[in-house]
């Protein structure tokens, strides 16, 4: 099987892929994509995916991008280990969390600030009350997730997409925190969601596949 996994290093939805191919032990060859030197927007690269985003995955000659396709068809494929285990409604359960993580924690919670304090035009004010509507639907949303927990995880003793779609949203909860004070998500992960992010980042693949440019 030949698998090549196009990856840029901060990207969430690539971070999940990543994270996902190394659950599973599928062997694949990293592509890692330069923002900095546009390598998205390269021919070579625009050929495979001409929407020029990670992630992409050409797996036998067929490309794929898109992170939630891409998640799973990797768990069609892969020999063991599942992304969406047990019946189908326990599937259904996954795909919803995935849903809800993406259309309520991260769109309305986390993009607002992630925007305000990254997007935002230099010298133009911030949007103190829209920072503040956000803090407070990932507030909310965070605690909802806590409670969704089965165990260790989302869905039992093991993780899977539901979980690998989350963390990189919470790692980026935790680096605004830490570099932005202002944004006032400096602690405000509940302890279930933080004993939950701790086991995410004790899994023995975990430190391959952080963003090197975040490392102190």
């Amino acid at each position: 099987m030949s698998l090549q996994f196009f990856h840029g290093h901060g990207s969430p939805y690539s971070w999940r892929v990543w994270l996902a191919l190394e659950h599973l032990g599928l062997p694949y060859e990293l592509k890692v994509i330069s923002f900095s030197a546009k390598d998205q927007l390269k021919p070579e690269f625009v050929a495979l995916n001409p929407r020029h985003q990670v992630p992409t995955i050409v797996h036998d000659g067929f490309a794929l991008w898109e992170s939630l396709p891409i998640l799973e068809y990797l768990d069609e494929i892969a020999p063991a280990r599942k992304l969406y285990p047990g019946s189908p409604g326990d599937r259904a359960r996954i795909r919803r969390l995935i849903r809800e993580e993406e259309n309520h924690l991260d769109d309305k919670g986390l993009t607002p600030i992630y925007e305000e304090f990254y997007k935002r035009p230099e010298g133009e004010a911030l949007d103190a009350a829209r920072v503040e509507a956000g803090r407070a639907k990932l507030a909310e949303e965070l605690d909802f997730f806590g409670r969704e927990l089965r165990g260790a995880f989302l869905a039992g003793d093991a993780p899977t997409a539901a979980d690998f779609v989350l963390y990189p949203e919470i790692a980026y909860v935790k680096r605004i925190g830490e570099k932005k004070p202002a944004s006032g998500l400096a602690g405000i992960l509940p302890p279930p969601i933080a004993a939950w992010a701790a086991r995410i980042e004790a899994l023995p693949y975990f430190e391959k596949t952080f963003p090197p440019h975040w490392r102190p």
